[in-house]
């Protein structure tokens, strides 16, 4: 059983997103831009699947 006291005791609040900022180097968050636009990249190149097919 979850012991709810104990999790509680663990939680460490996020960063808010100016503090992330502020965290990371320049160079670091331009690497986290091009990982996510590359991922935003490959979604676009994904044929989308037709869920109306029955399967054989």
């Amino acid at each position: 059983m979850i012991n709810f006291k104990e999790e509680l005791a663990k939680y460490r609040p996020i960063m808010e997103l100016d503090q992330i900022e502020s965290s990371l180097h320049p160079s670091q968050m331009q690497d986290l831009l091009d990982i996510l636009q590359h991922i935003a990249n490959e979604k676009q190149k994904e044929p989308v699947q037709d869920h109306t097919e029955e399967a054989e």
